[in-house]
């Protein structure tokens, strides 16, 4: 969506949040700005700061997030964009198309080192390794993403999505670090992204399990009990126990128990992930003590 159009839903929409709480303009911009400012708001023709666009959505009772759902529903950013495009060529099994994909994004990375051409080229050579985990990722583009990781003060949904598509392409020891990093900064800070943090660790375990490590997926499944609440979206729950019954009981059982948890994902309508664990037992061989 082009910016012009973007200001204009954004009048729309405020203007029918509102009316619909039955609000007038001049009550509204009481003490904040002119009506006049807020009436060329809505009809598209000027914008607002984002302090008085703040201010006027709190006196609202609106949350300012909220809004800009709104705003941007339906949308997609450039980011998801990618993702499905390159997840649809994976879903063909077409690798020669991702591995040129990959030269075409590390090139531009070479020349340009910004976030977009860094987390591009390493969600699609991570795809890449989930297809081929005998696949070299290019070393600089591993630790420009460690280190970005490593760094950042705040994560967004954009470092949880980045992390999680590109787990596969770090070592186990960049994996615990980055878990470290990310549950210090976001646990406390924010209720909401206990959900992220619990994918993340599920993804995590996965991974380990599949290099044969077991005691780290371990450890990591005795960290996430500690965080998961009864809200985690049942996926998430899924991969909990799917992963708890792997590592703690003995192989007759674990197989016994994980049949039963794919036929409830069946039962619940979620069948291609039921069949992707079926494949799952398939292809990974039961942990050796």
């Amino acid at each position: 969506m082009q910016k012009a159009e973007t200001f204009k839903k954004a009048g729309l929409v405020f203007k029918k949040i509102r009316k619909q709480r039955k609000i007038s303009i001049s009550s509204l911009s009481e003490g904040i700005i002119s009506p006049s400012s807020i009436s060329k708001f809505e009809e598209g023709r000027t914008q607002l700061s984002f302090i008085n666009l703040s201010q006027l959505l709190m006196r609202m009772h609106v949350n300012l997030d909220e809004f800009y759902c709104k705003v941007y529903a339906g949308q997609v950013d450039s980011y998801t964009s990618f993702l499905n495009q390159i997840n649809y060529i994976y879903q063909n099994n077409d690798l020669p198309a991702l591995k040129k994909i990959a030269n075409e994004k590390i090139s531009h990375f070479k020349v340009d080192s910004n976030f977009d051409n860094l987390i591009e080229s390493s969600s699609v050579c991570a795809l890449i390794r989930r297809a081929d985990p005998s696949f070299h990722v290019d070393s600089e583009i591993k630790k420009s993403l460690f280190d970005y990781l490593d760094k950042v003060e705040h994560w967004d949904f954009i470092e949880f999505s980045v992390f999680n598509n590109c787990m596969l392409i770090f070592d186990n020891e960049m994996i615990e670090s980055a878990l470290k990093e990310m549950l210090y900064l976001n646990l406390d800070n924010n209720p909401k992204n206990i959900s992220r943090i619990v994918s993340a660790f599920s993804n995590a375990i996965d991974i380990f399990y599949r290099r044969k490590d077991y005691q780290k997926a371990k450890l990591l499944l005795g960290q996430i009990e500690k965080i998961v609440d009864d809200q985690s979206d049942l996926i998430n729950r899924f991969k909990q126990k799917f992963f708890d019954n792997l590592l703690s009981l003995n192989e007759k059982q674990a197989e016994e128990d994980n049949c039963f948890l794919i036929e409830f994902l069946r039962l619940v309508g979620s069948n291609s992930l039921a069949t992707s664990y079926e494949k799952y037992i398939e292809k990974y061989s039961f942990r050796q003590n």
